[in-house]
């Protein structure tokens, strides 16, 4: 943190391993600019709708002309404004490329407060009213939110294939090749942020949320590496120390001969 100037009005985090009940958190009651992240819970939202029967996939809805929004993804140059567009192109758009265009319709068929509030059952945190009129959270909110799509897998494992091969191996995935890392980034006005789901050894959550940090994307690949190997190297530390144990063991053995 010293390093990287980072401090609480520019550095929101949370780390925790689900095996080991190990987490840690800073700064995580203060709101932020969510930018792109919130398109995660917005696209739970609308796999709960499809999983309780309220609307399909296949269903198609209206692309209005202040649905346009300029940004990463293909659905202003696949569709026309008077179109209507299936809801899964859309979500699938809104988290592999962060189409911004692709989220608008998905929150405008809702109703932008509406959407919010019902955003609100994936946590437990206290929410400011200012949530509900703005695109703001905090790292609590969106821990609970990642906790909540871990623990809910099997009704949301297509959006968890989407997170998996979004961003092209940038931000959390950079230095972990070597995993799989479900995880949605956001970038606005000088906020970049990641979180996501880190399958390692063990299975982290992470979330890395910066303002105005200028390595911010390099930064997030450092501590998301940093983290696991802290972990993993721990617990093999930890392995190895029972295993010097047992081999420390007397086993000496004394030979019966039969006569």
């Amino acid at each position: 943190m010293t390093e990287n100037n980072l401090n609480e009005n520019n550095f929101f985090f949370f780390y925790y391993n689900i095996e080991e009940k190990k987490y840690y958190f800073y700064n995580e009651n203060t709101y932020f600019t969510a930018a792109s992240t919130i398109k995660v819970p917005v696209a739970m939202l609308y796999y709960d709708k499809v999983n309780e029967g309220e609307l399909s996939l296949s269903e198609t809805l209206l692309y209005n002309s202040d649905d346009y929004e300029a940004g990463d993804g293909t659905t202003a140059a696949d569709y026309s404004i008077g179109e209507r567009i299936p809801v899964s192109y859309l979500l699938e758009r809104a988290i592999v490329n962060s189409d911004n265009t692709a989220l608008n319709i998905l929150l405008h068929s809702i109703g932008y407060k509406k959407c919010k509030e019902e955003l609100t059952k994936y946590s437990d945190v206290e929410i400011t009213e200012e949530f509900y009129s703005s695109n703001v959270a905090n790292a609590s909110y969106y821990y609970d939110v990642l906790q909540y799509l871990y623990q809910n897998a099997d009704k949301y494992s297509e959006l968890i294939e989407y997170m998996k091969i979004s961003s092209g191996g940038e931000y959390l995935k950079a230095n972990l090749p070597q995993y799989e890392v479900a995880h949605k980034y956001g970038s606005y006005d000088g906020y970049v942020h990641d979180y996501g789901i880190i399958y390692g050894q063990n299975t982290y959550l992470i979330g890395v949320f910066t303002k105005d940090i200028a390595n911010a994307s390099d930064l997030k690949a450092d501590i998301g590496e940093q983290v696991v190997d802290c972990a993993e190297t721990e617990e093999l530390e930890e392995v190895n120390e029972t295993e010097n144990t047992i081999n420390s063991v007397d086993t000496t053995e004394t030979n019966t001969v039969d006569t």
